[in-house]
């Protein structure tokens, strides 16, 4: 009976992540989190290493979700729409691009986790 309960109450939020790998010979990974609680409020969690360069922009279903600097080929940082950070859309299965100057260095999918 408790199941049953715990059943009709609705989730507060759903959790996706992606482990993004490196592409057309870009040898760097990471991982990339997102969340959406029931009111809306988004939030992206970053985690990149062995890139180049000095700024990294975050695509999610070809819209720009954020850029973040790299310092010494790593990165992290957290985006929050409820700080004011304009996030896209995004569901499970949704492509996620690291791109520097253009060029997907990295990518992976979404998936409920």
């Amino acid at each position: 009976m408790l199941d049953n309960i715990l059943g009709l109450i609705p989730s507060l939020r759903s959790r996706f992540k992606a482990t993004l790998t490196g592409v057309s010979g870009f040898t760097g990974r990471g991982m990339v989190g997102l969340t959406q609680k029931k009111n809306g409020t988004k939030r992206l969690a970053v985690a990149l290493r062995g890139i180049a360069g000095r700024t990294a922009e975050i695509i999610i279903d070809g819209h720009l979700a954020a850029t973040i600097a790299v310092k010494d080929g790593r990165a992290g940082k957290c985006f929050n729409s409820a700080k004011g950070h304009s996030l896209p859309d995004f569901r499970e299965g949704s492509q996620i691009e690291i791109r520097q100057n253009g060029d997907v260095v990295l990518t992976g999918v979404l998936s409920r986790g």
